[in-house]
Formats: structure tokens, C-alpha cells, sequence
């Protein structure tokens, strides 16, 4: 029932008993509030589902997206190379992603979401479809002000390519583990996917030439199907409340 129509009904069931009317407009208002709340369908649209997870989303991950993307955009702007450090930005911004995506898992609410009219499946799906197109668009500012022209398609792949593998891999390791230690196992995989981007960058600075746009389109093209497999893996398993999933030591 709406603020509204709820101090409408408040307010004429204290007219209808300060009057003693044995009938008045109170009950009519109630049998007529309680139809309307009948009606209304039990499962709200897809567009409500996405609505409101975009409230519920926490504010660390608004802030880590902002952070991150306003970090390069200074660094950049001083004149520092920032194209080799695309790659961990990238698999960072689907750290704090995945740490809003599993935060169900974690804390034990998976199982009363299953329950409930929007279950944790339609919970995951929405904040991954808000969290997704929030990084695309951080993905696009970072190549944007790292470099100029053709070279922000080179930068946009060396960030996609770490982004979507860090993405699949902290699906994987959140699904794989206990449910309170979903989130830390995505946190881990995800951080891991940043060092392996400093490592690369150490062992090899040839493979973040302009030259190398072809294989990082190709990586990502492959890491986006490992997403794509993984989010898929995650909807599933979560549709049944992880019933397959490593029971915790608690419930053992």
C-alpha cells in the first residue's frame, strides 16, 4: 500500500471512530484498499526489479567506480603514461561489481530471496545488468582519456579483456565456495586478475604496444565468453538457493 493511500485510510478510520458511525466511509475505504493491494500483480516488471536494486546497490561500489575512474582521468591530465595500468584498472572496477553481485551469497539471504516474489536469481540479474552498464561507461571514460583516436580502441581492449576475465573469475570462485566466504573468493580472484595485469606488464611491455590491439581484442572476445558461461552458471545456482554449492563449517 502507498504512503498515500495509507494516511487516506489512517485518516477516515479516525473520523469514522471519533464519529461512532456503526457505518461510515472507513470500512468502505479498507475493502477498497485491500482490493486495490489484491490486484496489483504479485511479481513487479523488470523495470521495477532494476529500480529498485539501483537504490539498494551500496555506496562503496558508487564510490570505488567514481574513484577509479577519476584517478586516471587526473593522471592522464598530468601528463602521466596511464595505458599500462588500464588493464588492473579494469579488473578493479569488477571487483567492486562482484562484491555487490555476491553480497547476497555472503551474507546468508540467498535462501529467504528464493522465497520471495523477486528471488536472488532476479536480485543478481538486476544489479549485474546495473553494475554492467555503469562499467561500460567507466570502461569507455578510461580509454577515452588515456589516449586519443584510434589509440583509445587499443586501451579499451587491454581494460575489457582483464575486466570481463576478473568478472568470470570471481563468479567462479564465489560459487565454488561456502556461502560466507562468496564475496572474499570473488574479492581474491579479482585482485588476483590485477596482479597477473602488473605482472604481465613487468614481464612483457611489448604485449601493451599498439601493435597487440588484435590480441587483446581476441582475449577479449574469449573472456567475454567466459563471463558470459560463468554469470549464466550464477543465475542458475541461484534460482536454487546454491542447494549444490560447499556447505560452511557452521552447518556441518
Amino acid at each position: 500500500m502507498r504512503a498515500r493511500e495509507r494516511h487516506a485510510l489512517e485518516g477516515a478510520l479516525r473520523d469514522h471512530y471519533r464519529a461512532g458511525e456503526a457505518v461510515g466511509a472507513a470500512p468502505r475505504a479498507l475493502v477498497e484498499a485491500v482490493a486495490r493491494e489484491l490486484a496489483r500483480p504479485v511479481r513487479p516488471g523488470p523495470l521495477e526489479v532494476v529500480a529498485a536494486q539501483v537504490r539498494r546497490i551500496g555506496a562503496a561500489a558508487w564510490v570505488l567506480h567514481g574513484a577509479l575512474v577519476l584517478v586516471v582521468a587526473v593522471l592522464a591530465l598530468s601528463g602521466a603514461p596511464v595505458d599500462s595500468a588500464v588493464g588492473a584498472v579494469g579488473a578493479a572496477l569488477a571487483l567492486a561489481s562482484l562484491t555487490e553481485v555476491t553480497r547476497s551469497r555472503s551474507s546468508g539471504m540467498v535462501e529467504l530471496e528464493a522465497a520471495c516474489a523477486v528471488n536472488a536469481q532476479a536480485v543478481a540479474c538486476a544489479r549485474a545488468l546495473v553494475l554492467g552498464c555503469a562499467d561500460a561507461l567507466a570502461l569507455l571514460a578510461l580509454a577515452l582519456v588515456s589516449a586519443g583516436g584510434s589509440g583509445a580502441w587499443t586501451v579499451l581492449a587491454q581494460a575489457l579483456a582483464p575486466y570481463l576475465a576478473a568478472f568470470g573469475a570471481g563468479l567462479l570462485a564465489a560459487r565454488r565456495v561456502a556461502s560466507a566466504d562468496a564475496t572474499m573468493a570473488a574479492v581474491v580472484a579479482a585482485v588476483g586478475v590485477c596482479a597477473a595485469c602488473v605482472a604481465l606488464r613487468g614481464l612483457c611491455p611489448a604485449a601493451f604496444a599498439p601493435a597487440s590491439a588484435l590480441a587483446w581484442w581476441l582475449a577479449a572476445a574469449l573472456a567475454l565468453a567466459f563471463a558470459t558461461l560463468e554469470a549464466r552458471s550464477w543465475l542458475r545456482a541461484a534460482e536454487s538457493a546454491f542447494a549444490d554449492a560447499p556447505l560452511g563449517a557452521a552447518s556441518l
